[in-house]
């Protein structure tokens, strides 16, 4: 019985600063309660929010890649794209209709509508869109510093009413 105590007492304290440093360890929050918030805003802004709430979650540094426009660099080339595609579909709706976080990327699918009623690009048109894509958005200190986009074009193009014409015989050769 003696050696049972002497065990006990000597197993007692780490024990003890086992437990005490196992609660006093913070508890690390998932990728998804990290960046959900952020994202969130983001999508906000896009569909209409005021650009001047980037500063908070982007990067200045901040890069955007879309299939279909030269590279954006900086906060204010982003704040630009947002405004200038608002402007041109100022009834634009972006809806996330799925997502995924891992520690420092998030990648969601997306859905929009809009009527090309604004000047942008092109004359507006009076017509609706109706399309889907994908981002892939890096994140790095709990900003935003990166975004890849993809979706289709030459739809959102026909929708518009712009027809895809060949290349004539003449031209090919």
């Amino acid at each position: 019985m003696n050696s049972l105590k002497k065990i006990f007492y000597l197993i007692l304290p780490t024990l003890i600063a086992f437990f005490f440093l196992a609660g006093c360890q913070q508890q690390k929050t998932s990728p998804s309660e990290q960046l959900k918030p952020i994202t969130d805003k983001y999508v906000a802004v896009w569909n209409g929010a005021n650009v001047a709430e980037l500063d908070a979650i982007l990067d200045s540094n901040f890069i955007y890649h879309s299939n279909n426009l030269p590279e954006v660099k900086g906060l204010d080339g982003i704040k630009k794209v947002i405004t200038s595609t608002r402007t041109a579909y100022p009834d634009l709706k972006l809806n996330v209709e799925d997502r995924l976080f891992s520690e420092n990327k998030a990648a969601s699918r997306w859905h929009i509508t809009g009527t090309n009623t604004g000047p942008g690009d092109i004359p507006p048109t009076g017509k609706q869109v109706d399309f889907w894509g994908i981002s892939i958005i890096n994140v790095s200190n709990g900003k935003l510093t990166e975004e890849w986009v993809a979706y289709d074009n030459q739809s959102i193009l026909k929708q518009l009413g712009f027809t895809l014409v060949p290349p004539s015989e003449k031209k090919m050769k």
